[in-house]
């Protein structure tokens, strides 16, 4: 049986619940519930030394920075691209 670190499991799973919430804040058409959490996914993934994971969520955050609307080009790709890097480690 091999080892399963808890404490990683359990910061990828936050990691999933924010960045899902990102997605719904995004179908609900609110762009300031997208950045608080697109933050907290960097804020967490920065703490857990996720590099991948940091960048993609630093994309999404700079793509919504001045953005009044979450329609602005790139951001599913930028979501699809944040979720796989949470993905690529579990």
């Amino acid at each position: 049986m091999s080892h399963v670190d808890e404490d990683l499991l359990l910061t990828r799973a936050r990691l999933a619940v924010d960045a899902m919430a990102v997605g719904t804040a995004l179908l609900n058409t609110d762009v300031e519930e997208a950045r608080f959490r697109t933050h907290l996914v960097l804020k967490y993934a920065l703490e857990a030394g996720f590099e991948d994971v940091a960048h993609a969520a630093r994309g999404m955050a700079w793509l919504m920075k001045d953005s009044p609307t979450v329609a602005v080009p790139g951001i599913g790709r930028a979501l699809l691209r944040l979720t796989d890097a949470i993905d690529a480690g579990a």
